[in-house]
């Protein structure tokens, strides 16, 4: 079977393990989990502009009579018979009926957010990190909206998942679809388009409808957010050329990597170095012995997603920087300090952001998936409408005037992935 080119260069990056493959089942490796670290450290940040969450990981395990009695019959999971000690335990495959209890319990209205994996039967064709068995990272908000307006808190976390996303050089929008009723009660999807043009789902955002709010004991409304590792299938897809990945530098757990020559004098850069990091750069350096050496450091430090490599002393002296997408190297004149070293790396994620805006604007267009128009005239054309943009915005109808008109999302395939 082929193998996806997102995941090769995952694989070729240390993220993922390479072959032999599990189906369903990514392994992943330190530098995915360094990665993803990153991530969820932004989004808390994120988070706790409105109000600091708590983060916690469950038991692989949990209570299926539990899950069972929110969730009534869930036919994907992996109930387990033989467990000693848990004669009702299934695999993990959802943390919100553990932690709104726990809320309701401790009268708490903060934000819980719980990273860890999901199991859950996936019968059938399983591409990683877009359906797999084991699902991880899986992060999930939870909060008790209590006196707060519950679309208010939704719209705040529409924001905080486009701003992560944006981070990673992923542009997206918000979608309000009465598609996941069966869910929530108001239901919106983060939205972003694959490098084939086609819109995929990158987050979903929930106020929980009311069966499940009272099967699980609230008497408020209930957020619950998540995204999964398909972030970073996304970045892998949109952020990559011939050598392999290129991460933003938000993400990538070396920032700036550096190839020293062999003579290049130890107390030139190890004090360079530590200011570098000193300043919450994240660094890494290798020796180059040889021309062909220096070569191979620059491909390892590309296949590995480094945005940002230093060549030290290929000429006695000489600091040559080498930028991606396009490819470029420039000679500088000494060794750059962190402000010149962030300016770098920022202008690397702009061209990241360029490329992927392009992909996004023409799937868009191609698919004819926005448009501003009433219900009645959305109707005379019979266009599939799947969701307004959310927060929502009164525009004029494209078709007939109307001034309250609404932002669409058309979508000819239905709910899509």
């Amino acid at each position: 079977m082929a193998v996806p080119s997102y995941l090769r260069v995952l694989q070729g990056a240390g993220f993922l393990a390479g072959a032999p493959v599990i189906k369903g089942i990514p392994i992943w490796q330190g530098p995915g989990i360094q990665a993803v670290r990153l991530i969820l450290e932004r989004y808390v940040d994120l988070v706790a502009a409105r109000d600091e969450p708590t983060v916690v990981t469950h038991p692989f395990l949990s209570s299926a009579t539990v899950n069972r009695s929110v969730f009534g019959a869930y036919d994907n999971v992996y109930e387990v018979l033989d467990a000693p000690g848990h004669p009702d335990a299934q695999f993990r495959s959802d943390n919100i009926a553990t932690v709104v209890p726990r809320l309701l319990e401790e009268r708490s209205s903060s934000p819980v957010v719980s990273v860890g994996e999901v199991i859950r039967d996936a019968p059938g064709k399983t591409p990683p990190m877009f359906r797999d068995r084991n699902v991880w990272p899986v992060v999930e908000l939870n909060q008790l909206a209590g006196d707060t307006d519950g679309r208010e808190l939704l719209d705040f976390y529409a924001q905080v998942v486009t701003e992560l996303l944006r981070s990673m050089g992923i542009p997206c929008l918000t979608v309000e679809t009465p598609a996941m009723a069966e869910y929530g009660k108001t239901s919106y999807v983060t939205v972003g388009v694959l490098p084939s043009r086609r819109p995929t789902v990158l987050a979903t955002l929930y106020i929980l409808n009311d069966r499940l709010r009272l099967a699980l004991g609230a008497d408020q409304d209930v957020i619950d957010i998540g995204f999964t590792g398909k972030m970073l299938a996304m970045t892998a897809m949109l952020h990559a050329d011939s050598r392999g990945l290129v991460l933003p530098s938000a993400i990538a757990p070396v920032q700036v990597g550096v190839t020293v020559g062999p003579k290049a004098p130890p107390e030139r850069y190890d004090r360079w170095l530590a200011d570098l990091r000193r300043a919450g750069l994240r660094c890494a350096t290798r020796v180059a012995r040889t021309p062909g050496a220096r070569t191979r450091a620059e491909h390892a430090w590309h296949r590995a997603g480094v945005p940002l490599v230093i060549g030290l002393d290929r000429e006695p002296g000489s600091v040559v920087a080498c930028t991606r997408l396009p490819l470029t190297r420039e000679a500088l004149p000494d060794l750059p300090g962190p402000a010149r070293l962030r300016a770098l790396l920022a202008a690397g994620d702009g061209r990241l952001a360029g490329r992927a805006q392009r992909v996004f604007d023409t799937g868009m267009a191609r698919g004819e998936h926005l448009r501003s128009m009433c219900r009645p005239c959305a109707d005379a054309l019979g266009l599939a409408v799947f969701g307004t943009l959310a927060p929502q915005a009164a525009v004029p109808c494209e078709r007939c005037g109307d001034p309250l008109g609404e932002r669409l999302f058309i979508s000819e395939e239905g709910r899509f992935y």
